[in-house]
């Protein structure tokens, strides 16, 4: 089974074309499962950039290791208006046995500056 990690990354528009046009870039955690945190953050960033984003940095500057058998939880606490955007525990678990891979809600800024934050 692989190991589940959080990784906070920054990532401007790029060539991005989902993102509306009066965003600049966002932050946005990204949920990997991953034989190791090096891993994780390699395919963090490879999936961000196939949709054309330009990677910045690990927001945070740090790699998180989460229990899978504490992800209900863990959702609930961090984002209980988006819980529905995530899938459920034991779809987690279960995707741990191959690869998974899913991000959580953008926290998105204007050309104006980094912190005017929507």
């Amino acid at each position: 089974m692989l190991k589940l990690y959080r990784i906070n990354i920054h990532v401007r528009r790029g060539e991005n074309t989902e993102m509306p046009a009066d965003l600049a870039g966002a932050y946005v955690p990204v949920f990997v499962g991953a034989q190791d945190h090096e891993t994780a953050a390699a395919l963090a960033v490879s999936h961000r950039s196939r949709q054309g984003f330009e990677f910045i940095d690990i927001a945070d500057g740090k790699i998180h290791l989460i229990d899978p058998t504490s992800w209900d939880t863990f959702i609930q606490a961090s984002w209980p208006d988006f819980v529905d955007h995530f899938p459920n525990q034991a779809n987690v678990v279960h995707r741990l046995d191959s690869e998974f891979l899913c991000t959580g809600p953008f926290a998105s800024y204007t050309a104006s500056g980094a912190g005017d934050v929507h």
